[in-house]
């Protein structure tokens, strides 16, 4: 969440949301902003609203069932922060048309962040090479970040449209 920088005023898009735990610990943060998350599973996008029913109900969180090819950039606003956690989507094959959409939602200064955790520090090397080279290959600018978490090493990529 240090990583995100989250802002009061932010608009943001979570891809592949789970359960909301991380929609919880950012709209904490909203004051007059604003957090979509999005998920393919229904019985995830149930648990986040449930899980984050004050926020809902506030207007600062809404959560949705789709999967992030599926939108409609024309239907939604443009987002500050676009992120994901853990969705192996953009890592294990290029993405070319999900990062396009995902260019078109950014707002003009919009960050894309993508973060992933592997219980086995070995693996961390080659999913952050494989992220490296898709989102590069998508015509994106990116920052690696690395930290230790406990037994998990967390990679993330802050990323910005070239």
């Amino acid at each position: 969440m240090d990583q995100l920088a989250v802002g009061e005023a932010d608009r943001i898009l979570e891809i592949g949301g789970g359960r909301g735990v991380a929609a919880a610990l950012i709209c904490a943060r909203l004051i007059r902003g604003s957090y979509l998350g999005i998920d393919r599973s229904a019985t995830a996008v149930r648990a986040s609203a449930v899980r984050n029913r004050e926020h809902v109900e506030r207007g600062t969180a809404g959560f949705e069932q789709q999967a992030l090819a599926d939108i409609d950039p024309t239907e939604l606003p443009k987002f500050d922060k676009v992120f994901a956690i853990n969705v192996n989507l953009f890592w294990t094959r290029p993405a070319e048309r999900e990062l396009a959409l995902v260019r078109q939602l950014l707002s003009e200064h919009g960050q894309l962040h993508l973060f992933y955790d592997s219980p086995r520090p070995a693996g961390t090397p080659r999913v952050a090479d494989l992220l490296a080279e898709h989102i590069d290959r998508a015509g994106y600018a990116f920052t690696l970040v690395t930290a230790t978490l406990g037994q998990s090493t967390v990679t993330g990529l802050s990323c910005r449209p070239r």
